[in-house]
């Protein structure tokens, strides 16, 4: 049985964990590694705690040719 210090300190280190990830600062496996939380648990967390979801910042990921090509596409 866990006690109150204990209960609360997990539920801290899960808040501190689930504002690394709405932030980009830790990745969703990460996530999930580090708390044993799946995808969906992790989105109703952060429902709960009020944080938004993580937004990823696209420039670090596609090159430039990628994105010409998605705006031609989409755009």
């Amino acid at each position: 049985m866990e006690t109150a210090v204990v209960a609360d300190s997990a539920n801290e280190q899960l808040a501190q964990l689930l504002e690394a990830y709405s932030e980009g600062r830790l990745g969703r496996r990460e996530l999930e590694q580090s708390t044993g939380l799946c995808f969906g648990e992790i989105l109703n967390r952060l429902a709960r705690s009020g944080l938004p979801l993580p937004r990823v910042d696209t420039l670090a990921h596609f090159n430039q040719a990628q994105r010409d090509l998605f705006e031609r596409v989409f755009g």
